[in-house]
C-alpha cells in the first residue's frame, strides 16, 4: 500500500502537451526535430510517479536500463551498451544533466526530482553532444527558477517502512535575482530477507539542489547550480545455484538429487543448498555495503549578442566517492566476496555560439574540453573448499584529457525542405596505470605465498585517440503537422584498457607474470535512419516511427576469455576483458500517444 500527498495541481486537456526539447542545442518542438527522441515533461514525470533515473525506461522504446545495484547502472539503447562493471570506463550511452556530461557509470543512478523534462535521444549524437554518445544519450533538465513564487511538496509511505519525500521552493529573491531550492529523500528497510543476519538492500538516500539565476541585463544571464546527494545502504543480494561442469566444460545446474561434490544432494562444494529457492530470501554471512557521495557545481553564462546570435559558456565540476562490497556467492559461507571503491573528479567546459542568418539559415559552433581523474581499487576474495584461499587486488588510475571542436548548420530551401550537416573533431589523451597483487593462503609448504607483480607501478600507456563524428540529414514537411526525415550519422567512442582483478601466476611458488591487460581500440558506428513524425486528430494523437540500420566497426564487446592452461592458478580459468568486434543491427520503433478525452 502506498499513500501519497501532493501540494499543487496539474492541468488536463484533450490535447497532447507540446514538449520543447533541446536535442539540437536550441529550443524546438519535439515534432520538429529529425531525431528519434522520447521526451517527458516535468508534469508527466510526476503523474507517472517516476522518482529515479531508471524509471523512464518503462515508456521509452528501445531503452533498457539494467541496475545490478546503484553502484553500477548500465543503459542500453537499440542494443548498444557497455556491460563492463569496471569503474574507470565510460559508457556509449552518454548521460547529461543540465547540459553537463556525466562520465561515471557509478553516478548514473540517482534520485530524479523537480525536473523540467527528460530527453532520450536514440542513435549516434556525436556532433553536438559528442562525448562517447555512440548509441544515444539521456538528458535530464532541472526545473529553473521562476519569476513567480511557487513550490510543491510530496510525501509517500509504503511497504518496508518506506518514507519518501520530495519538494521545491523558488521565486524572486531580488529584482534581478531568482532562486530555487529542491530536495528529495528515500528511506526504507531491507527488501532482501536474510535468514542469518540483517536484511539486505536497506537504504538511506537524499539529494539537494540549489539554483540562482542572475539577470544582470536584458541580454546577460548567469545561472549557478550546486548539488549534493548521498546514499548509504546495505549490500546486494544474490541467490545461490550450485553447478557442475559438463563434458564440454560448461557449467550446468545441479539436479536436486545430484551429489557432484560429495557434500550432499543438490549442494555446492561447501555443502550449502538453498532451502526454498525464494529469490527474495537468502543466507548472507557477508552483509556488504554501498556508500556514495556526489557533489557538483555548474555555471552557465548566456549572452544575447543581438541579430539572432547567442554566446553560451558552461562550466561544470563533478566529484564522487563510493565504496561497495557484496556477498557475491549468496551463501552463509564467505566463499566469494567482491569489493570496489572509487574516487572520481571531472571538469568540463563548453563554449558555444548559436546564430541565424535570416529565416533560412541557422548554425551552431563551439569548443569543448573535458578532464577526468579516476582512482579505484578492486578486490576478489575466494575461499576454496579444500583449505586454501585466494585474494586478488587491482588498483587503477586513469586520467583523460579530451577536447573537441564542432559545427552544425541547418538550411531551409523552402517551407517544405531542409538540410542539416554537422561535424565534430575530438582528440583524447589517456594515461592508464594498473597495479595488482595475488595472495594465496593454505597451500602445502609455506603458510602463505605472496605474489606481487614485478613492477608495482607500470605506466601501461599514454595513448592518444582522434576521430571525426558527422551528420547529414534531409527533412521534408509534406503537411503542416508532419515531418519526414532521413539521416546518416557517424559516431565514435574512444579506446581504453581493461585488466583482470589480479595477475596470472606462473606457478604456485615461482612468482607471477605481468598484470594481464587488454587495450581496446576506439569504436565507430555508421547509422542510416529514416522516420516520420505526425500529429493528428486535432492535436489529440501523435505518431512517431522510424527504421534504422547500424554498421559497427570495432564494437567494444565485454566478454570472458579463457586463461591459457599453462598460466592458470586457482580461480584463473577465465578473465574478463573488452575486445573489438564488427557488428550490425537493424530495427524499428513506433510511438503512439493519445489524449482521447479530458483527463485521459
Amino acid at each position: 500500500m502506498i499513500c501519497t500527498g501532493l501540494l499543487g495541481s496539474s492541468a488536463y486537456s484533450a490535447v497532447l502537451e507540446e514538449i520543447v526539447v533541446t536535442a539540437q542545442k536550441r529550443e524546438q518542438s519535439l515534432q520538429d526535430v529529425g531525431i528519434s527522441v522520447t521526451a517527458f515533461s516535468g508534469n508527466q514525470i510526476r503523474e507517472l510517479g517516476y522518482t529515479n533515473t531508471i524509471d523512464i525506461a518503462h515508456q521509452t522504446p528501445a531503452l533498457n536500463i539494467i541496475q545490478f545495484h546503484p553502484t553500477l547502472t548500465t543503459t542500453v539503447i537499440r542494443g548498444i551498451s557497455q556491460n563492463d562493471f569496471a569503474d574507470h570506463l565510460e559508457a556509449p550511452i552518454a548521460m547529461y544533466v543540465d547540459e553537463a556530461y556525466v562520465s561515471a557509470m557509478g553516478a548514473a543512478h540517482v534520485q530524479m526530482f523537480d525536473l523540467e523534462r527528460v530527453e532520450v535521444l536514440r542513435g549516434p549524437q556525436g556532433t553536438l553532444f559528442g562525448r562517447n554518445a555512440t548509441g544515444g544519450l539521456i538528458h535530464y533538465i532541472s526545473r529553473q527558477p521562476t519569476e513567480e513564487f511557487e513550490g510543491y511538496g510530496e510525501f509517500t509511505y509504503g511497504s518496508y517502512n518506506q518514507t519518501k519525500w520530495e519538494g521545491a521552493l523558488g521565486g524572486p529573491l531580488t529584482q534581478n535575482l531568482l532562486g530555487r531550492f529542491s530536495f528529495a529523500g528515500n528511506f526504507h528497510d531491507g527488501v532482501a530477507e536474510n535468514r542469518i543476519g540483517p536484511d539486505l538492500r536497506e537504504s538511506e538516500a537524499y539529494a539537494l539542489r540549489g539554483q540562482l539565476e542572475f539577470r544582470a541585463t536584458d541580454n546577460f544571464t548567469l545561472n549557478l547550480k550546486a548539488h549534493y546527494s548521498e546514499d548509504d545502504s546495505l549490500g546486494n543480494a544474490y541467490t545461490s545455484t550450485p553447478i557442475r561442469g559438463n563434458e564440454d566444460g560448461l557449467g550446468v545446474r545441479l539436479g536436486p538429487d545430484e551429489n557432484a561434490y560429495g557434500t550432499c544432494p543438490g549442494c555446492d562444494p561447501n555443502g550449502f543448498r538453498d532451502p526454498d529457492n525464494d529469490p527474495f530470501t537468502g543466507s548472507y554471512e557477508h552483509i556488504g555495503e554501498f556508500k556514495r557521495g556526489i557533489a557538483g557545481f555548474t555555471g552557465k553564462m548566456t549572452l544575447d549578442m543581438g541579430e539572432a546570435t547567442t554566446l553560451t559558456l558552461i562550466a561544470d565540476y563533478l566529484q564522487m566517492n563510493k565504496n561497495y562490497s557484496e556477498d557475491t556467492d549468496g551463501t552463509p559461507i564467505d566463499y566469494f566476496i567482491y569489493a570496489t571503491d572509487q574516487d572520481f573528479e571531472q571538469t568540463s567546459y563548453e563554449f558555444r555560439v548559436n546564430s541565424a542568418a535570416g529565416d533560412s539559415l541557422r548554425w551552431t559552433g563551439g569548443l569543448y574540453y573535458l578532464d577526468i581523474e579516476h582512482a579505484g581499487n578492486r578486490s576478489v576474495h575466494v575461499e576454496f573448499p579444500f583449505g586454501f584461499s585466494y585474494v586478488g587486488t587491482a588498483t587503477d588510475a586513469v586520467e583523460t584529457d579530451s577536447w573537441a571542436a564542432f559545427g552544425h548548420v541547418e538550411y531551409d530551401f523552402n517551407e517544405n525542405w531542409s538540410v542539416i550537416g554537422a561535424l565534430r573533431y575530438t582528440a583524447d589523451d589517456k594515461n592508464i596505470n594498473f597495479t595488482g597483487s595475488d595472495f594465496y593462503f593454505g597451500f602445502p609448504g609455506p603458510s602463505f605465498v605472496l605474489k606481487d607483480h614485478p613492477d608495482p607501478a607500470v605506466d601501461l600507456f599514454d595513448q592518444e585517440y582522434e576521430n571525426v563524428s558527422a551528420k547529414f540529414e534531409i527533412d521534408w514537411r509534406p503537411f503542416e503537422d508532419t515531418l519526414v526525415f532521413v539521416s546518416f550519422n557517424r559516431g565514435h567512442k574512444g579506446g581504453s584498457a581493461r585488466t583482470s582483478a589480479a595477475g596470472w601466476p606462473e606457478g604456485i611458488f615461482t612468482g607471477v607474470q605481468a598484470l594481464p591487460t587488454w587495450v581496446h581500440d576506439e569504436e565507430v558506428l555508421h547509422s542510416w535512419e529514416g522516420g516520420v513524425k505526425t500529429t493528428f486528430w486535432n492535436g489529440r494523437a501523435r505518431l512517431n516511427a522510424n527504421v534504422f540500420y547500424y554498421d559497427y566497426k570495432d564494437y567494444q564487446a565485454f566478454i570472458a576469455v579463457p586463461v591459457p592452461e599453462s598460466l592458470r592458478g586457482p580461480g584463473d580459468l577465465a578473465a574478463l576483458t573488452i575486445i573489438n568486434l564488427d557488428a550490425e543491427a537493424v530495427g524499428s520503433e513506433i510511438e503512439l500517444s493519445l489524449a482521447p478525452a479530458e483527463g485521459w
